[in-house]
């Protein structure tokens, strides 16, 4: 039977989802689950994930296997159900570097163990967990550890999901190493499965398929979760407002006034996200045609579906003999890929890729 080996670097709220999302899938393998796009994906099933071992710097999780470590404080998401074959997932040491610099470093407390983790230690576990697909989940705005990983990944021969905003697969340099190496990389910002930049670049696209001139676009991003407590730092959330604008601007957004990224930490919503968009644009005869919308997600599991297909869609690629930033799958799941397309193209290539 054929199985993806997965190890996630941040063992936070979107890791948690996950997990629950692939222990359902476990639970009853044949059962397509609400929010999963392709029960199977080049031959995979989320069954076939498992996860083997998860990376954090947090002393409430790290030395716990995984099951444990995510009642930790810090992690705010909804508990649905419990884990099954990868409960006991060893959470690793990691290297800090700048993961807790800003808001993040009053709430979370660095393990011991951490002091003398190193990028070696990285690269070694994953060799030794035999791990076929490593996810980036770190806080936005970690560039050095996020960076150290995807390296620690490359060293081991690991493909990597980039679930940050860090240009990793924009990264010409990067990318052409995965490529050189024979090594999968995707990403760059994983999109929710339904979730503000989906929504926003579909009301563009439908707009402009329409054929509406658009004039001034917002979005603004709200939530209470660890996330949008980092976010609140300006110097960590330059690159999601730069990422959102790349989608926006694939969905067919050009010179017009626009900004969309995250707008504030309201702590008392915890995992909830709350968008507010505006698209305005010009109609027959000049009349104005004004769009408002107020999208409310739990942001977590809104996040795990499309680590499901991104996982599965990077072990594929592997199994094609494909390298470095593989461009087909990456328009659906990520805001800020090399090549981005308008939603409806960036569908089609993806079902195309997963068939």
């Amino acid at each position: 039977m054929k199985s993806i080996r997965v190890a996630i670097a941040g063992a936070g709220n979107c890791a948690w989802s996950f997990a629950q999302f692939t222990a359902q899938a476990q639970a009853d393998p044949d059962t397509r689950l609400p929010g999963l796009m392709c029960h199977t994906l080049g031959g995979y099933r989320l069954a076939d994930v498992t996860i083997v071992a998860a990376f954090d710097v947090d002393e409430a999780k790290v030395g716990l296997p995984l099951a444990e470590a995510f009642t930790a404080p810090a992690v705010s998401a909804t508990r649905f159900t419990p884990l099954g074959a990868d409960r006991d997932a060893p959470v690793l040491p990691a290297p800090l570097f700048d993961g807790l610099d800003g808001p993040l470093g009053a709430v979370v407390r660095t393990a011991p163990a951490v002091a003398d983790a190193t990028p070696e230690d990285v690269a070694k576990a994953l060799v030794e967990h035999e791990v076929d697909v490593l996810v980036i989940a770190l806080p936005t705005g970690a560039s050095q550890a996020i960076r150290m990983f995807a390296r620690a990944a490359l060293t081991a021969g690991t493909a990597v999901v980039n679930c940050t905003p860090e240009e990793l697969a924009r990264d010409e340099a990067v990318a052409r190493g995965f490529a050189d190496a024979g090594v999968v990389l995707l990403g760059d910002d994983l999109r929710s499965h339904l979730g503000a930049t989906c929504l926003h670049a579909a009301l563009i696209e439908l707009l402009l398929s329409r054929g509406l001139e658009l004039e001034s676009t917002y979005q603004l991003n709200v939530g209470g979760n660890t996330d949008f407590l980092n976010l609140a730092d300006t110097a960590r959330s330059a690159s999601k407002f730069t990422s959102k604008s790349n989608a926006l601007r694939a969905a067919g957004m050009t010179d017009v006034d626009g900004v969309a990224g995250p707008s504030g930490f309201i702590g008392h919503l915890g995992d909830t996200k709350l968008c507010f968009a505006n698209v305005t644009a010009s109609s027959v005869l000049g009349s104005e045609v004004r769009i408002d919308i107020k999208l409310t997600v739990e942001d977590s599991p809104n996040a795990a579906g499309v680590i499901a297909n991104a996982v599965r869609a990077a072990k594929t690629a592997g199994d094609r003999g494909l390298s470095g930033a593989v461009d087909a799958p990456s328009p659906l799941l990520f805001k800020s890929p090399p090549r981005g397309l308008p939603e409806s193209q960036a569908r089609a290539a993806f079902l195309d890729f997963a068939s």
